[in-house]
C-alpha cells in the first residue's frame, strides 16, 4: 500500500511513486499528461511506456481508476488508507519531529515538520546559510536553482535574502530563479532580485501544482515543499490585488504566512537529481 510520496527516493517503482504525487494534487490526467509533469516539474527523463506500466501497476492494486483514458485515485482507496493510518496514529504516543538546524538532516531524506509557512521559511533560508558557510568553491557543486510561485519571502525579509544572494556572488555559485505568478508584484520582485545580483525570470503557469510546489537546489541537496490549499489562496489573492512595492501590506501578509498550519519540508541529499531539476528549471531561462 502507497502511504505517503512525495520525489522518487529509490529505484524501485520511483515512477509509480511520482505519478501517485501527481495525482494527488491533480486530476483526471492521461498518461500522456503524466509524462509531460514528471519531466518538467521533476527533471526526470521518463518513456511513455514507462509511465503507462506504472499507471497500470496502480490500477491494478486498486490505488487509481480509469475513466475515459483519464486517471485518477480512487476514492474508496484512499478511504480506507485512511482507515489504517487512523487506527496506528491512535496507537502511537509520539511527538513530531522538529526541525533544529542542519544538524538535524540525517542520511540521503530528512522531512521535518513546521507549525507556520514563516517557521518553515526561516528554517530554510538558515540551511542556505549554513550551506555557504560549508561550501568548498574547490570541490563542491556551485549551482543552485529555485522555483516558487511568488517570492514572498523578498518581501517579509529582504535583508536576510540580500545577505543571502550576495554569498552566492562571493562564493562564485551560478544561481537562477524562476516563478510561476505572473502579477506587477511578482515583476518587482523580480527586478529586486535583479538588481542584487540573481538572474530572476516570469514563466506564468496557472497549473495548481505549479502555485503550490516550492523547490530549491543547493549542491547536492534538493529543498522541496507543497503550500496547503489555503495558503496557496491567500498568497495568490494578496498578489493579485498589490499592484505595487509601496502598496505592499506587511502586516496582511505576515497574517498569512503565520498562520497556525503544518507543513512539510523534504530534503533530498542526491547530487543526480538536484542536476536533473536544474536542468528542468534552467531549460527555461
Amino acid at each position: 500500500m502507497v502511504l505517503e510520496l512525495t520525489l522518487p527516493l529509490d529505484d524501485k517503482g520511483k515512477v509509480e511513486d511520482l505519478v501517485f504525487t501527481i495525482l494527488s494534487k491533480e486530476y483526471p490526467l492521461r498518461i500522456v499528461d503524466l509524462m509531460n509533469h514528471i519531466r518538467k516539474r521533476y527533471g526526470k527523463s521518463v518513456t511513455f511506456q514507462a509511465v503507462r506500466k506504472a499507471v497500470l501497476n496502480l490500477e491494478r492494486k486498486d490505488v487509481v481508476i480509469e475513466k475515459e483514458h483519464r486517471y485518477s485515485l480512487n476514492k474508496e482507496w484512499v478511504r480506507r488508507s485512511k482507515e489504517v493510518l487512523d487506527n496506528l496514529y491512535n496507537e502511537l504516543n509520539t511527538g513530531k519531529m522538529k526541525a533544529k538546524g542542519m544538524e538535524s538532516i540525517k542520511g540521503e531524506v530528512s522531512v521535518f515538520t513546521f507549525n507556520s509557512l514563516n517557521e518553515l521559511m526561516k528554517f530554510w533560508q538558515n540551511m542556505i546559510d549554513d550551506w555557504f558557510k560549508k561550501f568548498d568553491t574547490q570541490k563542491d557543486y556551485g549551482v543552485n536553482c529555485y522555483q516558487a510561485a511568488h517570492g514572498w519571502e523578498g518581501l517579509l525579509h529582504p535583508d536576510i535574502e540580500k545577505t543571502i544572494m550576495h554569498q552566492l556572488k562571493n562564493k562564485g555559485i551560478k544561481s537562477f530563479t524562476l516563478t510561476t505568478g505572473n502579477t506587477p508584484l511578482d515583476r518587482q520582485i523580480a527586478n529586486f532580485y535583479t538588481k542584487i545580483g540573481i538572474k530572476m525570470r516570469v514563466i506564468p503557469s496557472n497549473s495548481s501544482f505549479d502555485k503550490s510546489y516550492y523547490v530549491g537546489t543547493y549542491g547536492d541537496l534538493v529543498v522541496q515543499t507543497q503550500y496547503p490549499v489555503e495558503i496557496v489562496k491567500a498568497l495568490d489573492s494578496f498578489f493579485k490585488k498589490t499592484k505595487s512595492l509601496s502598496d505592499v501590506d506587511l502586516v496582511e501578509l505576515s497574517n498569512i504566512v503565520n498562520r497556525r498550519m503544518e507543513m512539510k519540508l523534504t530534503v533530498i541529499k542526491d547530487l543526480a537529481m538536484a542536476k536533473q531539476i536544474n536542468k528542468s528549471i534552467l531549460s527555461q531561462a
